[in-house]
């Protein structure tokens, strides 16, 4: 029987998404070492472990097991490849044949590398369709004027970035900037954004114009959440169906106890 790859790197969502998936097709699981969750060996029978780089290993099982398409999910920082130490000869070809080494260009790279060996990439959200943001203010509170106005140029700002494929998220007060986020990840973009504004930034965080959703959903959880009220921001921007909500219930009880406002565009 054919099965579904998943290639799955560290984070909740590979083991929300072998949750959702496994009802509907049997899975074979790409985990990498010193990312992935033990847990995903619970989930799926067949799963192998592999070290950062090692691409040949995770294609030739994949294509023992039958998976003619993938998933690849979760997170694998960017900052691996300031230290490629482990990475085979293969994956090392194809990071020098690249002009941009951002996440988008190297992610794609390995997209068409699989399809080469036969194994097709597909977009994961139809198996996490009930994580996805719908449209809307989602929390109890509504935007008022000036985080309306630092979310639209929040929004304005934040494609721009993505067009140039630096990250996702960009942290506003007032119409100023506080932060850009880049190889740092998220969390510390806003950290670093809030130590400028203080209380009541704007945090916006959006799938980039080009993104291949693929392989590089934007995500929001509880931790998420739980950092804008650490640092005292007032509001969340994501977007409609192309964000995934994790632990969505609490995500919005703590907003709602913090007053943040979440809004999905």
């Amino acid at each position: 029987m054919e099965k579904l790859g998943l290639i799955a790197g560290s984070g909740c969502l590979p083991l929300i998404f072998a949750r959702e998936a496994k009802a509907e097709v049997d899975m074979a699981a790409v985990a990498i070492s010193g990312f992935t969750s033990s847990e995903v060996e619970n989930l799926i029978q067949k799963t192998i472990w592999v070290k950062i780089g090692e691409f040949d290993r995770a294609v030739k099982f994949l294509l023992s097991e039958g998976a003619r398409q993938a998933v690849m999910i979760g997170k694998v920082p960017q900052s691996v490849l300031l230290n490629q130490t482990g990475f085979n000869g293969r994956i090392t070809s194809i990071l020098e044949k690249l002009g941009s080494k951002q996440t988008e260009s190297i992610l794609k790279a390995l997209a068409d590398e699989l399809e080469k060996e036969g194994i097709e990439l597909i977009d994961g959200r139809k198996y996490l369709s009930s994580c996805l943001a719908g449209q809307g203010v989602l929390s109890e509170r509504q935007p008022n004027g000036r985080e309306i106005r630092d979310i639209e140029f929040g929004e304005k700002i934040v494609k721009e970035i993505g067009r140039l494929d630096i990250g996702q998220t960009v942290v506003i007060k007032n119409g100023v900037i506080l932060a850009i986020e880049a190889i740092e990840g998220t969390d510390s973009a806003i950290r670093r954004g809030a130590e400028w504004g203080g209380e009541g930034a704007v945090v916006v965080k959006m799938s980039k114009p080009q993104q291949d959703m693929r392989f590089d959903i934007p995500v929001v959880g509880r931790g998420t959440i739980e950092l804008l009220r650490e640092v005292k921001a007032s509001a969340l921007a994501i977007e409609a169906e192309r964000t995934v909500i994790l632990d969505r219930e609490e995500l919005i009880q703590i907003a709602d106890e913090a007053k943040i406002c979440v809004v999905a565009l």
